[in-house]
């Protein structure tokens, strides 16, 4: 998406037409003014239930709703027992992952580390979500939950907001139990759809089977840089009707001791 469709974007969410995002060249510089402005975006999609965005609105606060990414249900149905806990990585105001799925008993847990802000959107949208998020980063996760905590570590478009992915993804690897699994699913390469603007500052892609993380100045093989993983599948999915987006699909598992 470039600067003229995020202007079209700013109509819909009631922007200024002439008011356009700013290209950032760094991850760390110019990254407080990206945070208020993602807070902006989500005030807007609060307050007008999702946009054109509907349907995803709809899904996250409706208690009812079946986990829907296949990859998170393909994983969840490996899984022994019949109770699951998840953790939601970067989740938003409210999660997008859904609350049941045959067979188990989901435990949620949402974190955001502008979990405090989105809790006063909340309020003056006057919405709850089912399962509200906390406050924490995702480079502290581990020390925030310690180690075999979760079954599964998701993330949705949220780990290439990060100034080091890397290492969100090994926090999330080793919060999970072992033989759990890590979930990330994520557009690809958003940075360069996105002009850099906001958070999005990292691409994610697949190439022979590797997950890479790289911007115009650093590139990363997350597959051969993780240590504690016995099984790494990436798969390229095409988009929909609405949503004409590739997506990049990561599906790790923790080593079984």
């Amino acid at each position: 998406m470039q600067q003229d469709e995020y202007v079209r974007l700013g109509y819909l969410f009631g922007r200024q037409g002439n008011e356009k995002w700013r290209t950032r060249s760094d991850p760390v510089r110019g990254r407080g003014r990206a945070l208020r402005e993602e807070v902006d975006y989500w005030h807007q999609w609060l307050a007008t239930k999702g946009g054109k965005w509907g349907d995803d609105y709809n899904h996250r606060f409706d208690p009812s709703a079946e986990v829907a990414d296949p990859a998170l249900r393909e994983v969840l149905a490996k899984l022994p027992g019949d109770r699951a806990a998840i953790l939601d990585v970067g989740s938003g105001p409210v999660s997008t992952v859904g609350y049941r799925f045959p067979g188990k008993t989901i435990t949620l847990v949402p974190v955001d580390p502008l979990a405090d802000e989105y809790d006063r959107l909340l309020a003056k949208t006057d919405v709850r979500p089912p399962v509200r998020a906390t406050r924490e980063v995702g480079e502290h996760l581990l020390k925030r939950f310690g180690l075999g905590r979760f079954d599964i570590a998701y993330a949705r478009n949220a780990i290439d907001h990060a100034v080091d992915p890397l290492l969100i993804v090994e926090n999330m690897i080793a919060v999970v139990r072992q033989g759990g699994y890590v979930v990330l699913r994520h557009v690809r390469n958003e940075g360069v759809r996105q002009d850099y603007v906001q958070l999005h500052q990292w691409n994610f892609d697949r190439r022979e089977n590797h997950f890479i993380a790289w911007r115009p100045s650093e590139e990363i093989n997350v597959s051969a840089a993780l240590r504690d993983v016995d099984d790494i599948r990436c798969s390229i999915e095409p988009g929909s009707e609405t949503e004409p987006v590739e997506w990049i699909v990561c599906t790790l598992r923790k080593k079984s001791r």
